[in-house]
């Protein structure tokens, strides 16, 4: 590669952890379309995930006192386990496929939380908005109502009560397997382009309410994950003498992007944190599929 072609792709790799530095994860979603581009995608993979290491251990021991330590050992455990059937996938299917499939799964799921934000705000504002005893009243009396025609008419007011906590137990048990199946994808998914970030954010945003917390525990995940990425890669060949030398040329790059990213991680509000990690998610969905 040429000194210029170099400088771009480390530029490149800084503007994208930019965000991954506010939020825990992104970084190597929104670099890898460009970055593999300019060095290819054989080229692009490797780097990134050492520098991903890197610059994860450097967050992690920083922030370490926000870690959740539950969420890190399940999402770690599910995750590792996904990484050989990834690493097995990247070297023998075709690349576009592998990509279009995650962009397609981000995008959904960035709109679907985004419309999820918008419908809140909504139902925030409309509560804010009724006033007075007696629309209270009303209301009272609609509910009242709506209950008295289900208990008369429903079907399912035949079932036993004492049914109801085994129907919700089954319920939970439902959306816990589909978590946990989530998590595993994104080890998958990390292990073929080492961005699994979109499956574990699906999980993560629901389960790490704390924005700190929220970025640690992604950041320590990734240091752990990358480093056995980087055996994997060195058992394979893949850790070549061009693949340090362009890492050496970009951790500069990326030290700068980390130290931006933690002033404007403080800066950022609880809600609005939500919202770019879907904004985020978006963007990195329509750059995968290009």
């Amino acid at each position: 590669m040429s000194t210029f072609s170099t400088i771009l792709f480390a530029t490149v790799i800084m503007m994208s952890y930019f965000i991954e530095g506010m939020i825990g994860f992104g970084g190597t979603i929104i670099a890898l379309p460009l970055a593999s581009e300019i060095a290819g995608i054989k080229m692009a993979v490797p780097v990134l995930t050492i520098v991903v290491f890197l610059a994860s251990v450097v967050i992690a021991i920083r922030d370490f006192k926000y870690l959740d330590r539950k969420e890190f050992v399940k999402i770690s455990l599910l995750m590792i386990l996904g990484l050989p059937i990834g690493t097995w996938l990247f070297s023998s299917l075709p690349e576009r496929p592998l990509k279009l499939t995650l962009s397609v799964f981000m995008i959904v799921i960035a709109i679907k939380g985004l419309l999820g934000i918008v419908r809140e705000k909504k139902e925030q504002k409309s509560e804010q908005s009724v006033q007075g005893k007696d629309e209270e009243l009303e209301l009272e009396s609609i509910i009242d109502s709506i209950g008295d025609s289900i208990a008369e008419n429903s079907a399912i007011a035949d079932v036993d009560n004492d049914n109801l906590p085994l129907i919700e137990e089954g319920k939970n048990k439902t959306k816990k397997w589909l978590s946990n199946l989530t998590i595993f994808v994104g080890g998958i998914v990390h292990g073929a382009f080492s961005c699994g970030g979109p499956f574990v954010v699906v999980y993560a945003t629901n389960n790490i309410k704390n924005k700190s917390s929220f970025r640690a525990t992604l950041c320590t995940l990734w240091a752990l994950l990358n480093a056995i990425m980087i055996v994997i890669k060195s058992v394979n060949g893949e850790i070549t003498s061009e693949v340090m030398r362009l890492s050496a040329w970009t951790m500069p790059f990326v030290i700068v992007a980390i130290i931006v990213s933690n002033i404007a991680h403080k800066k950022l509000k609880g809600d609005s944190f939500t919202t770019f990690v879907y904004v985020a998610l978006f963007v990195s969905g329509i750059l995968m599929a290009l």
